[in-house]
């Protein structure tokens, strides 16, 4: 099992998404540029909007307590402000809520190969006094795995989604109908464009658009 598989967890129930995009350079030297670049676009989570392009989500890293963080890289315990474009989670501040659990950055000579990357996965408003229910259309069971891999000369970004379920549990009316149908349009591929905006530009850099 590679290092990018172990991070990835297995799939057990629920729906599953995924979005690769890889590139091929002239050269090694140029492949491990590009993958450090790509690495300084991934861990740019208040740019990823800017990557995707156009009526995307905005992501914002913020601290434990819910507190935007500038200028710094995440690490594992910072949560990430989602603004969908979607009818805003009621229950709580408007946001979704994920944490990060888990980074990996691994290296082997022999194949020549480098790894980097983070899991996240659905939490409670850091501001709400609800820390029973996650808040984010998916439940605390899903899981977004961002990866970056540089096999010799080729480079690819990939996002992958695992255990996928609705998040209905502990909420008011209006707060379940809003989950299940932002969950649903995910699961039935509706969030795979933005993905593969992403993965795309964590490669090739932010995406240009004439002024109109």
């Amino acid at each position: 099992m590679s290092h990018a598989e172990k991070i990835i967890p297995n799939q057990k129930h629920g729906g599953r998404t995924g979005a690769t995009y890889k590139k091929e350079t002239p050269t090694r030297h140029d492949a491990i540029n590009l993958f450090n670049e790509a690495k300084a676009r991934l861990l740019s989570i208040d740019q990823w909007d800017r990557l995707c392009g156009k009526g995307s989500a905005h992501f914002q890293l913020c601290d434990e307590k819910g507190n935007p963080v500038v200028k710094a890289d995440p690490r594992v315990g910072n949560l990430i402000r989602i603004n969908l474009p979607a009818p805003p989670n009621s229950e709580v501040s408007g946001y979704d809520w994920v944490r990060i659990e888990e980074f990996v950055n691994d290296k082997d000579l022999i194949k020549d190969e480098e790894i980097f990357g983070f899991r996240v996965r659905p939490v409670p408003d850091p501001h709400s006094n609800n820390k029973k229910a996650a808040a984010h259309f998916f439940t605390e069971d899903a899981t977004s795995t961002f990866l970056i891999v540089r096999n010799t000369n080729e480079v690819k970004a990939l996002e992958r989604g695992r255990n996928e379920k609705p998040n209905t549990k502990r909420l008011h009316l209006l707060g379940k109908i809003r989950n299940a149908a932002v969950a649903l349009g995910a699961m039935l591929g509706l969030s795979k464009p933005q993905w593969k905006s992403l993965v795309s530009g964590i490669i090739n850099g932010k995406r240009e658009y004439p002024q109109v």
